[in-house]
């Protein structure tokens, strides 16, 4: 009987210890806080949003010697495969609501697709978007059109370039592509259906101005019709660039290099080192797609290459 006892003691004090606070916390699932950061351009409101983060292996992508990368990622304390951020940017003029690209939706994997709850946790409702432009259309960037089917966002017309939207969602280009490209085409048009059926897409052509403040600049190269996209209040601007640069631990100190995402590798190369010589001159703020989040910051010239400035965290906004 006394055995039996004390049996049933240990056991009364090991289900205690696998229930303690410091078991408890170890089972606990944690989260970063939600992926939303404002600042102020003039008189508009800029929130990055972060859709996730997801491993890129930068030393097969990145068209560049492997040891090289290596040693460019190291100087950053990085390795490949590396992680890398997906952000998109809303830009709230006071009268409109613009979102520059969505991310890659639900279901891809579980640190991803969380841009619209970000948008909301930020105060914004998903209905209230007025009007969304797309940088690029790759997946990444346009995957969080749909949710179950529906148009993420009812209220909202959809712009992106036409020579993207010519490529994209042309039968005749899907059918010349590669077998294993083939599915990216198909992608947009499953998404870019219901915005259509609803007389909600508009194309743009090279230097159009969509609305009061926003200035596409066309950067053709990563896709046919990628375009960056220059915010400008109350003499401030920032450049929202969207794949201008993948890497930035080696691209931003090598911009020769370029990555296989790239339609047309020279172009993009060419378009690189264009943005990069001006926005460094000009002073601009840059917002990237896949820069470390929030992915703000501004580019100083250094060496042969650049040198990226995290914006300086605040949390004073007016």
């Amino acid at each position: 009987m006394k055995l039996i006892k004390t049996h049933i003691v240990l056991s009364l004090l090991l289900g205690a210890a696998l229930s303690s606070p410091a078991t408890q916390a170890a089972e606990h699932k944690f989260e970063q806080a939600p992926g939303y950061y404002h600042m102020n351009i003039g008189d508009f409101r800029i929130t990055a949003l972060n859709d996730g983060t997801r491993d890129m292996a930068a030393h097969r992508l990145l068209h560049w010697d492997e040891e090289k990368i290596q040693a460019a990622l190291a100087e950053h304390y990085l390795t490949s495969p590396v992680e890398g951020s997906i952000n998109g940017f809303l830009v709230n003029t006071g009268e409109q609501q613009i979102l520059i690209d969505t991310g890659m939706g639900d279901g891809v994997s579980p640190n991803l697709g969380q841009l619209s709850a970000h948008l909301q946790a930020a105060g914004y409702q998903l209905t209230d978007i007025d009007a969304v432009y797309i940088t690029h259309m790759h997946g990444d960037h346009i995957s969080g059109l749909l949710t179950d089917g529906e148009r993420t966002f009812p209220n909202a017309r959809l712009y992106v370039h036409e020579r993207d939207a010519n490529y994209w969602l042309s039968e005749t280009e899907m059918n010349k592509a590669p077998e294993g490209r083939k599915g990216s085409f198909k992608n947009a048009m499953r998404l870019f259906a219901p915005y259509q059926n609803a007389n909600a897409l508009i194309t743009f052509s090279d230097g159009q101005q969509l609305h009061d403040g926003i200035i596409v600049n066309p950067t053709p190269g990563h896709t046919p019709g990628h375009s960056v996209y220059r915010v400008e209040s109350d003499a401030e601007t920032m450049v929202i660039w969207g794949d201008t640069l993948h890497v930035a631990a080696v691209q931003f100190a090598h911009p020769e290099v370029t990555i296989a995402y790239d339609s047309n590798p020279d172009e993009a190369r060419a378009q690189r080192l264009q943005l990069l010589e001006k926005v460094a001159a000009e002073g601009h703020w840059v917002a990237g797609a896949h820069i470390s989040f929030p992915g703000i910051g501004r580019v100083k010239k250094e060496a042969d290459g650049y040198r990226w400035v995290p914006a300086n965290y605040t949390t004073q906004i007016d």
